[in-house]
């Protein structure tokens, strides 16, 4: 039967076997958006198909450690079982232990107690014994002193015949005492071997108990460091979608003019947690051009915290062009927006709502001006509830599929500062 550690590495072989021999559509499709970006530039064509192929295998790397990490929740979970199962035994052990170490007591006293009655016996049996075959009666009379119940007046034949009695009683007890104690004294031997069984149980118990504790922290250990491996890996989607959108530029000749009002907020009560623009740090957001000579990370929307209320509300009337669950893409992991959606106004401007816990509105639907479409949340690459609020211009904006995971549908743009448009 292979052991668990046997498991884990021939599942963990499989997976890669079976995804490092699958047919490589993915960078084929890679490939041929470098072709569509860069059709007359070769050397930024030849660039885009390497970073395609990186992309690719962190793909497969990512998929190889979602499966890694169930494997490694099911260890934890049977661990957590076996543990449960150790540390019932031991307390088992240890109550058996003291109940059996109580008998050893009580038996190591009523054996003391029975070699101290044969003794006695004993003693009376050869005073009895001497003086029956010397008929001596002062011997008889001291003896028989020692128990009131065998003084008779009537003479010295009564006292022998009391002594013969006597010393057949002193031998009946002295017989069934040592009958007894041979008895208690195997029984005290077979529970001293008990005891000396439950104590090297118990000491296996405590073994199984810590090996199994030294083999859930090394798992853990190992898997913190595998999640920050895979928080790296998808920490770069972020980068994505901002390096994808420092590529757009804005025509504002064609936008709405600035003006404050032109866009309700999206929240009720306005506690803003993050602006719009350049950071000094945002995660691992730190590919922004523009941003610190490419150093610094960029926020392309305005965050308002849980205290704005959780109802999130539509800036101005449109129609529902998007709508996306990252997380679910990303098959449970939190990454990008999370549960989101994005709103064409038609006027040139689409507005984004990410993060959120609920959505009540379909791709598809009219929305108007101040409808409840959803309800904030902390989906996707975030660090508590809130609302990430952002406005592109609708020429630039799309969706497409992240280069990082497949099936990973991003909503990119050039994005413009909300504050143009809010009051």
């Amino acid at each position: 039967m292979l052991n668990k550690k046997t498991k884990l590495i021939f599942f963990i072989f499989i997976a890669i076997f079976s995804f490092f021999n699958s047919k490589n559509v993915f960078a084929d499709a890679c490939k041929d958006k470098c072709e569509d970006l860069y059709p007359t530039d070769t050397s930024l064509q030849k660039k885009c198909e390497d970073d395609c192929e990186k992309i690719e295998k962190y793909e497969k790397i990512i998929e190889i450690k979602s499966k890694q990490l169930e494997v490694v929740n099911n260890q934890l979970g049977y661990i957590n079982k076996e543990q449960t199962e150790n540390q019932k035994a031991l307390l088992e052990t240890i109550k058996n232990l003291d109940t059996l170490s109580q008998k050893i007591t009580a038996l190591e006293n009523s054996i003391e107690e029975k070699e101290k009655e044969i003794i006695y016996q004993k003693k009376m049996l050869s005073g009895l014994m001497q003086s029956y075959y010397d008929y001596d009666q002062q011997g008889i009379l001291e003896i028989l002193l020692l128990d009131n119940t065998f003084i008779n007046p009537f003479g010295q034949m009564d006292y022998i015949n009391q002594s013969g009695v006597k010393v057949s009683d002193l031998l009946a007890g002295i017989k069934k005492n040592q009958e007894e104690l041979i008895t208690n004294q195997k029984e005290l031997q077979g529970s001293y071997e008990q005891s000396d069984k439950l104590k090297n149980e118990l000491q296996s118990d405590k073994y199984e108990l810590q090996l199994s504790e030294n083999q859930k922290q090394k798992i853990l250990v190992e898997t913190k460091t595998e999640k920050e491996k895979y928080e790296k890996l998808l920490s770069e989607i972020e980068n994505e979608i901002y390096s994808l959108e420092s590529a757009k530029s804005v025509d504002y000749s064609k936008l709405p003019a600035a003006k404050g009002g032109y866009f309700n907020y999206p929240v009720s009560n306005q506690v803003l947690t993050q602006s719009y623009g350049c950071l000094q740090d945002s995660f691992a957001r730190k590919s922004y051009p523009s941003c610190n000579g490419g150093k610094g990370g960029f926020h392309n929307g305005l965050d308002f915290g849980r205290n704005s209320g959780l109802n999130i509300f539509s800036a101005k009337k449109g129609k529902v062009i998007g709508s996306g669950d990252n997380d679910k893409e990303c098959k449970g992991f939190k990454c990008a927006y999370g549960k989101w959606l994005a709103i064409d106004h038609g006027d040139g401007l689409v507005t984004l709502y990410g993060h959120l816990k609920s959505k009540f509105v379909s791709k598809g639907a009219t929305i108007k001006t101040g409808e409840r479409i959803g309800e904030m949340g902390e989906t996707g690459y975030s660090t508590g509830v809130h609302l990430h609020f952002s406005v592109f211009d609708k020429k630039s904006f799309g969706i497409v599929e992240s280069t990082k995971r497949k099936g990973l549908m991003l909503p990119t743009g050039a994005s413009i500062n909300p504050t143009r448009y809010l009051k």
